[in-house]
């Protein structure tokens, strides 16, 4: 298919078997911010696909840009204001 095959959502992180090498995380959300940070500071290669300029959008501006840095720092790879996710 389309890589929907290795799709999960998060529920199914925590049913995963193997940590995964490459992950892409959806959403802008307190949820999708979380798994992103778990998996990168396990080591996994991670991405934030959000629709918007930035993740948390909804939250105090302060916390959510000083997050977003920090993120970054860390080495999460965003990818914004995403309206499609292709192969």
């Amino acid at each position: 298919g389309e890589g929907g095959e290795y799709a999960i959502d998060s529920d199914g992180f925590f049913a995963l078997e193997e940590q995964p090498g490459v992950a892409v995380v959806t959403g802008g959300g307190y949820i999708a911010v979380e798994l992103a940070g778990v998996l990168n500071a396990l080591g996994t290669e991670t991405h934030l696909v959000t629709r918007k300029e930035k993740a948390l959008r909804t939250f105090d501006p302060e916390i959510a840009d000083g997050l977003d840095a920090e993120m970054q720092k860390q080495g999460i790879v965003f990818h914004r204001n995403a309206q499609k996710i292709t192969k």
